[in-house]
């Protein structure tokens, strides 16, 4: 299997890594499905953005771990 690079802002996560980049061996990745959420990032400009989530189903990144602060 190819290696692949993984983007992610959440600074929060145990798995962000310099370079917002995710460290993680596996990324698991599923759908958000919570009522009355909506995809609108790409219409503003959240590339510099620091995202903190609390939960995976806030990242819809099954991977997420809260880092130890």
């Amino acid at each position: 299997m190819p290696q692949v690079e993984v983007n992610c802002t959440v600074s929060n996560c145990f798995f962000h890594a310099e370079g917002d980049l995710c460290s993680a061996e596996r990324i698991q990745v599923d759908m958000n499905h919570r009522e009355n959420q909506t995809e609108f990032a790409g219409d503003f400009d959240f590339q510099n953005a620091r995202e903190q989530a609390r939960h995976s189903f806030e990242t819809c990144c099954k991977t997420f771990k809260p880092k130890n602060v």
